[in-house]
């Protein structure tokens, strides 16, 4: 339900307090929950700069971390030349530099040469402070706040059922419920954990829900989460000429104002089975964070789940990864990255 908000002032006479121009933050969520969305939003912002998501986490840190020594300077240049060149980042529009990144470094480890990537792709933009924006990254958090204590999240959370659809569409992921339904459920799951360990005064969980049907009204407490003035610049993120993600559904959706009714679609989309099977395996998650359920009690048997882990899901997969021309070349950059790593002198 939209709520009647103050006035939106504009880019003009906006005064940005600056009061935490060095304290990153991260926004969290399962993939197909909207983070694309929130990022540009708050990367419109006069003062935040974010740019596509990067990976670090996920693909390059648990490599570095096996194999990489960054106290010698000549490795730290090795890894910065290695991850322009990663799939993500090569799509970066200012393009960042490794003389610069390496210049910029503070600390002479993985958070260190993070922070200096972000530090100088948020000066290329003219911004003071940087964000991150990767879905995966969800599931570092204890890496990523082992290296970044101070850093705020900004968590957001969309119907599991909304976010199953959507995942399954995607060109990347599961494709069945089941799994899909144990992935959402990872994430909420990993999202709470770093919750608790933030405590209420570093973590913010927005809905998605909330964000399309009052945008105005979410991104106000979300800038005063961040200690930063709103500016309606954060309403207009459509107009910006940005780099989009090669996900071309989701790039549509971002060239144009919030779409207000992009919610429940799964009520006309899931079959019976499919409601039954996710609210069986993730119904408690819905419950906890105030989604409908259709099914009060819902099972699924043994020998469904099997049918569903094993033999249902695994074609529908297979198909769809031989299709997926980025995971192809996800896979060659992560031998070329190891490769590279293993071979230091």
């Amino acid at each position: 339900m939209t709520t009647a908000s103050a006035p939106i002032a504009g880019r003009s006479g906006v005064s940005i307090r600056n009061t935490s121009p060095n304290t990153p933050f991260f926004i969290f969520g399962c993939p197909r929950s909207g983070t694309s969305l929130l990022s540009r939003m708050l990367g419109a912002h006069p003062n935040l700069a974010i740019p596509d998501e990067s990976h670090l986490y996920n693909n390059v840190y648990p490599l570095v971390a096996r194999y990489g020594d960054l106290s010698l300077a000549r490795v730290r240049a090795r890894l910065v030349s290695q991850i322009l060149k990663t799939e993500h980042i090569r799509t970066w529009i200012p393009a960042p530099s490794a003389s610069d990144t390496l210049s910029r470094l503070e600390k002479n480890d993985f958070h260190g040469i993070v922070d200096a990537l972000l530090r100088g792709w948020a000066a290329l933009v003219g911004k003071a402070r940087w964000g991150e924006k990767t879905p995966q990254h969800t599931l570092c958090w204890r890496t990523i706040l082992s290296g970044f204590p101070n850093a705020q999240v900004v968590h957001l959370v969309r119907d599991g059922r909304d976010v199953m659809l959507s995942y399954r569409s995607a060109f990347f992921g599961p494709k069945h419920v089941y799994p899909l339904a144990l992935r959402w459920r990872q994430y909420l799951s990993a999202a709470e954990e770093a919750r608790a360990a933030l405590g209420e005064g570093r973590f913010l969980q927005v809905r998605y829900e909330d964000l399309v049907t009052a945008p105005e009204r979410e991104l106000r407490r979300i800038c005063a989460f961040l200690d930063e003035e709103f500016t309606s610049d954060t309403l207009n993120f459509y107009r910006e000429c940005r780099a989009l993600p090669p996900d071309r559904r989701n790039s549509e959706g971002l060239l144009q104002p919030v779409i207000s009714n992009n919610t429940g679609k799964w009520r006309a989309n899931m079959t019976p089975r499919e409601l039954r099977i996710f609210e069986a395996l993730a119904g408690d998650c819905l419950e906890r964070l105030d989604y409908e359920r259709t099914h009060p009690a819902p099972s699924i048997s043994r020998w469904e789940s099997l049918s569903c882990r094993y033999f249902e899901h695994p074609p529908r997969h297979l198909s769809s990864m031989l299709r997926n021309q980025q995971a192809h070349r996800m896979i060659a950059q992560r031998l070329r990255l190891g490769l590279s790593l293993i071979a230091r002198n």
